[in-house]
């Protein structure tokens, strides 16, 4: 049971950690063929990790639901991802990724034609461009309620945002920003998009810890915001308790 422990959550930030893992995990299947099924749950892979190794990760943790993919595939020769198969299978409840680790051509991204985003309630796209020129399908993701996304005043288009704000089933939706918070709120005021559910924070996530699952989850952090503003005469202000996130 101690063992199971150490391996509910696991980070594997390069290649050669990550083909160190691989190993234990077939010498411990060897043993128990579920282990790793049933003892992985938050897993992030990251940095110079081949798209080869995190699919065969992928297969062997299988009930895998919170998943961190901060990967730049350097494999990925126009064949059929391999990680799409695995990836499909998991039963995912929160992802966190880019999307040129799944997808090949990224301007013809559609998210509802690929199974694992379907049972996905959680989810981040670390790709800065996502609302610059589409919505990459997120509108047709119906099982999603956390969404977290880049937002830049010049590239980010209002009626994209319009759009995925229509969605009543979305409860929270996190913009990342880099540019001055008081002008963002301009901008999303300008446009007609203030809306209870937005909270802003700072670019990108600093820690695995943001998403694994823990108190200082980004989802339970943006929760926080979103219930103390409905609950708040100051609907805009900064969140007091929380100096990375503000509405």
């Amino acid at each position: 049971r101690t063992e199971r422990l150490l391996y509910r959550k696991i980070v594997l930030p390069n290649e050669t950690i990550a083909v160190s893992f691989l190993a234990s995990l077939r010498i411990r299947s060897q043993r128990c063929s579920n282990f790793a099924r049933g003892a992985v749950q938050s897993l992030c892979i990251e940095g110079d990790v081949l798209l080869s190794t995190a699919a065969d990760i992928l297969s062997l943790c299988s009930g895998t639901t919170n998943l961190a993919l901060w990967i730049a595939p350097s494999d990925f020769n126009g064949t059929t991802n391999p990680l799409l198969r695995p990836l499909n299978d998991l039963p995912l409840t929160s992802l966190s990724l880019s999307l040129s680790s799944i997808f090949q051509y990224t301007q013809f991204v559609s998210l509802s034609t690929v199974k694992a985003f379907s049972t996905v309630t959680s989810l981040e796209i670390l790709n800065a461009w996502v609302l610059w020129n589409s919505t990459v399908g997120l509108e047709y993701l119906h099982g999603l309620t956390h969404l977290c996304l880049h937002i830049h005043m010049r590239r980010t288009k209002p009626e994209l945002v319009m759009t995925l704000l229509a969605s009543s089933n979305l409860q929270v939706v996190v913009f990342r920003i880099s540019e001055d918070i008081d002008a963002v709120q301009t901008f999303l005021k300008s446009n007609s998009l203030s809306d209870s559910r937005i909270v802003l924070a700072s670019q990108v996530p600093t820690a695995w810890g943001e998403l694994g699952g823990d108190d200082m989850s980004l989802w339970k952090d943006a929760d926080q915001v979103v219930h103390w503003r409905r609950t708040s005469t100051q609907s805009m202000s900064l969140y007091p308790t929380n100096a990375r996130m503000s509405g």
